[in-house]
């Protein structure tokens, strides 16, 4: 489970790293702001050794960071 939690928030940072987030807009930049959120509680719960709390975050934070990534980057 840790290793799936941690493959998530890798992922998820891959996805952080292709967004300007100069470039977003109104909800655009919340949700790049909860992303960020989801994925410093994920590693703080991967800290903790809390896995299924740090993969459900991590998971979240993926979720969100690839919906906001298709909106950009399919225009």
């Amino acid at each position: 489970m840790r290793r799936e939690a941690q493959k998530r928030i890798d992922g998820t940072e891959r996805l952080v790293r292709q967004i300007d987030q100069k470039k977003l807009v109104g909800q655009q930049q919340q949700n790049f702001e909860t992303i960020q959120s989801f994925l410093a509680k994920a590693k703080e719960a991967l800290s903790a050794r809390d896995l299924q709390r740090a993969f459900t975050l991590a998971d979240k934070a993926y979720l969100l960071a690839d919906e906001l990534s298709r909106m950009l980057f399919s225009r």
